[in-house]
């Protein structure tokens, strides 16, 4: 009885060899024109596509054409699959029946270079993870830019670094050690809480001296010293695992990365993840887009390359001061030459995503039509660069290399055809009069018709038989067709092919030559023409490192002239930076709630934090004044500043903070068991041991998730801390009995409001002082709660509190000031219920008369009032 092995037909024996390297993943198995999937992969790509599952030889099969195989990939991705290209990569040789398959490129979310699976403003990171006695090894890549970053975490903040980083990153997929995977449990919850895919590698790809031989091979080096790293640094790690798996999912050369950088935590302004995602930097809290964040506020980039580079200055502002500076003078040149920045963003809308499509030559996913991008982006960065952009540029490129760059260029210009889209097409890549010797086999195969009219023409008159023809087939090729009764006249050197009912078909010595020579001048012609094609492919890949210089540039550039742009948009100033630990701001605006408001509704307010003064700000103020606005916007103007770019107040001046700490709004997290107050205590916490002088600090409303004792409590232990600190510091809060305590060491600051006629308008105007309401009730009654409810609240509260006597420092919180067209009104009881009426008043099924008679009620109802 024969076992299930000898029963697998060859082809299946080769599939299953196959699979047993790809356990992991979707093998696509090229067999023709299709791609098939079998046994169970077959039963899972038939569920999640929704396609017919067959059998073969007993055994489940699906399959889709390869012609159309992108599309069914992306949905594969987005199901969280890995799909495996398997190829025919031989023909069969010496009888054999079975052709050579192996699998040449290995599908992930981050791995993918195609432009269909990619976003244009969004990184492709890779993220790879290895816990070492020092600490975290992180290390992170995208293959379709390039880059490949380097970093170590303290073992003491690792959890809430790796989370900072994961928000900052935003990796599509995460290489772990399932080592740490499954030792580690607070590890495990927080990687599979992350959205993007997470893969599990055996402890030896972490090996630090396998992970210092990959990245010495990479660089074509014997050593890493000159690069920063010893041959046991921990880094090397995460680096090493990263570095191998990225080669072997991608199957082919990796020359887009050239090398790597290590990170320093203290390049770069420490933001956590808490304040990270309270500030919408770069995805709002809403629905997770980019609406309503900081980068859709500033984002004036024109190109791909130069959203991306935005997204990643806004995730790690900087800390050096010459670094920023150096930003701030190209933003300040944009901004005093109008012309030369409508220029500059006129020559950049020319350019394409260069990082993506150099990649994908390097990596052989080229199309003709990412020649024809590369050359455009470099005519354009030629159109645009000048002597004064030589500073920006750097060493990268020398005279010689960008006269090279030109020539390449010109020649994909002239050589390469913009019209084809789809891929290598013999006749539709190569234009005529590029090259000579193409040209040449072009007009041979091109005048093939009329080499065989002329020899026609001589068959008939050396025959006599003017109805004898010139035809052909696939089978036969080329032949002479006669009629039966002339079939004699044919001469003797002719060659019978084929005996019909009524005709006789020949060939001959001659015509077989024209054939050969037809046929030969096709072959040779697109041969031809792939020559040239790679001639130029080869050219560009030569120029791979001036590409990725180029790439570089014109991407900072972009986010420079962002920067100049949205300046000049909405009058933004130059911030100055100080030696002094400093935070002054002068007419200081949100720059997203004010984009969104129109022009002049928002009111500015001022802030400063002196080195010597007081540092401590103890805001208080009635709800929705904008407590929590004026809190974000400080932050906000940090982040601007220290990234390079102007702001939105009139006058702006700081030292460099360090680290940035916002907790504002906190949640529940429930996927990790944590209820608001947890949360808002380990954001606390993580505070205070890691905040130091040259801090931001800002919380709002600390110790409201517990009882008001105890909530109040732990406010005023933790301001008292950070008191201590001497860490700068915005702490919103409606504990007004917290202002009592010490004054002399707060700042005391809080948002004024109006009251006229029974009504309340918030002014939106930070002054000194405490507010001796949060006015809760006010808010209750415009968001709808009825008058029962309000009466029973105001009675329970003059039963059972009483408001503290505040004293001399108490303002006066109700002057009638300036502008009230961007004023919250809160309506007294008789307005609100005039407004319920309005709304629920049907005009549809109301007559003229009924609906005059209501508005005379109403007109009525106000003047009694």
């Amino acid at each position: 009885m024969e076992t299930e092995a000898e029963k697998l037909t060859p082809m299946m024996v080769q599939y299953r060899q196959i699979k047993e390297q790809h356990q992991q993943t979707i093998l696509f198995f090229r067999l023709g024109d299709f791609y098939e999937m079998f046994e169970q992969d077959a039963v899972e790509v038939s569920r999640l596509l929704n396609l017919t599952l067959t059998k073969r030889n007993g055994q489940p099969m699906c399959g889709i054409p390869y012609h159309a195989a992108k599309v069914y990939i992306k949905r594969l991705l987005e199901a969280g699959k890995k799909i495996a290209i398997c190829e025919q990569t031989e023909l069969p040789e010496g009888g054999r029946q079975l052709a050579k398959r192996e699998v040449v490129q290995v599908v992930t979310p981050a791995t993918v270079v195609e432009e269909d699976f990619l976003e244009a403003n969004r990184d492709s990171f890779v993220v790879s993870l290895s816990f070492q006695k020092q600490g975290l090894s992180i290390s992170y890549a995208d293959i379709t830019s390039g880059q490949f970053f380097l970093r170590m975490v303290e073992k003491d903040s690792r959890y809430a670094m790796l989370l900072s980083v994961l928000q900052q990153v935003n990796p599509r997929e995460i290489l772990v050690n399932e080592d740490d995977y499954f030792l580690y449990q607070d590890f495990q919850s927080l990687i599979d809480a992350h959205p993007a895919m997470v893969t599990k590698l055996p402890s030896w790809h972490f090996s630090i001296s396998e992970g210092y031989t990959r990245l010495c091979n990479h660089i074509g080096s014997t050593s890493l010293k000159a690069f920063g790293l010893e041959n046991k640094n921990p880094m090397l790690s995460s680096a090493g695992a990263l570095l191998w798996y990225l080669k072997e999912t991608a199957k082919t050369s990796l020359n887009q990365i050239e090398g790597y950088t290590l990170v320093s935590e203290s390049e770069y302004l420490h933001i956590d993840e808490a304040s990270r995602k309270s500030l919408e930097l770069l995805a709002n809290l809403a629905d997770g887009t980019e609406k309503y964040t900081l980068f859709s506020s500033i984002n004036a980039t024109l190109t791909s390359m130069g959203a991306r580079l935005l997204k990643q200055w806004i995730a790690s502002p900087l800390t050096d001061r010459e670094r920023i500076r150096f930003r701030q003078s190209w933003v300040t040149l944009l901004c005093e030459d109008r012309d030369e920045l409508a220029r500059v963003r006129s020559h950049l809308k020319m350019v394409l995503d260069l990082q993506r499509l150099s990649s994908r030559l390097v990596m052989h996913r080229h199309l003709p039509k990412d020649l024809v991008g590369i050359s455009q982006t470099v005519r354009a960065f030629f159109n645009l660069v000048d002597d004064r952009y030589h500073p920006l540029l750097g060493d990268a490129l020398c005279e010689q290399t960008l006269s090279s760059l030109a020539i390449m260029a010109k020649s994909i210009a002239d050589g390469i055809s913009d019209d084809h889209q789809g891929p290598f097409e013999e006749g539709k890549v190569i234009v005529t009069g590029f090259d000579a010797e193409l040209d040449t086999l072009r007009s041979i195969k091109g005048g093939g018709k009329a080499i065989l009219d002329v020899y026609l023409d001589k068959v008939r008159q050396e025959t006599g038989i003017t109805t004898l023809r010139l035809s052909s087939n696939k089978i036969l090729g080329h032949f002479i067709e006669v009629s039966k009764n002339q079939a004699e006249k044919v001469p003797s050197t002719f060659y019978r092919k084929q005996t019909l009912v009524n005709a006789e078909r020949f060939t001959s010595d001659e015509l077989i030559a024209c054939e050969q020579k037809i046929l030969a001048s096709a072959f040779e012609a697109e041969k031809r023409e792939r020559q040239v094609y790679e001639s130029l492919v080869e050219e560009v890949m030569n120029h791979q490192q001036a590409l990725l210089a180029i790439s570089r540039f014109l991407s900072e550039l972009d986010c420079l002239q962002s920067f100049a742009s949205t300046a000049i948009t909405h009058s933004y100033c130059k911030p100055t930076f100080t030696d002094e630990d400093v935070l002054e701001f002068e007419g200081g605006r949100h720059p997203v709630v004010e984009q969104h408001l129109g022009t002049g509704q928002f009111i500015a307010n001022d802030l400063t934090i002196s080195s010597t003064g007081k540092r401590f700000c103890l805001i208080t103020g009635p709800n929705m004044a904008g407590k929590s606005t004026f809190l974000r916007q400080t932050a906000l103007l940090v982040i601007l500043s220290q990234i390079g770019s102007y702001v939105p107040a009139t006058k702006a001046r700081l030292g460099i903070v360090d680290k940035l700490y916002c907790r504002v709004g906190a949640s529940d997290n429930l996927a990790r068991g944590e209820s608001t107050f947890l949360v808002e205590m380990q954001e606390a916490a993580h505070i205070l041991r890691t905040a130091t002088r040259n801090s931001l600090v800002i919380v709002d409303e600390l110790g409201r998730g517990t009882s008001t004792q105890d909530g109040m409590s732990i406010a005023y232990a933790i301001m008292q801390q950070l008191l201590g600190m001497q860490a700068k510091a915005l702490f919103a809060t409606h504990y007004h009995e917290l202002a009592r305590i010490d004054t002399s060491a707060l700042q005391l600051l809080t948002l004024q409001v109006s009251e006229m006629g029974g009504q309340v308008r918030f002014l939106r105007r930070v002054i000194e002082g405490i507010a001796n309401s949060s006015y809760g009730l006010n808010v209750a009654r415009m968001a709808g709660i009825g008058r029962e409810v309000l009466a029973h609240a105001r009675t329970f509260q003059k039963q059972h509190f009483a408001e503290y006597d505040l004293g001399s420092i108490q303002p006066d919180l109700f002057s009638a000031i300036g502008d009230e067209s961007a004023q919250q009104v809160l309506y007294d009881e008789t307005e609100q219920e005039i407004l319920y009426q309005l709304r629920s008043f049907s005009i549809e099924q109301s007559s003229p008369l009924q609906a005059l008679l209501f508005l005379k009620t109403l007109q009525e109802k106000l003047q009694a009032k």
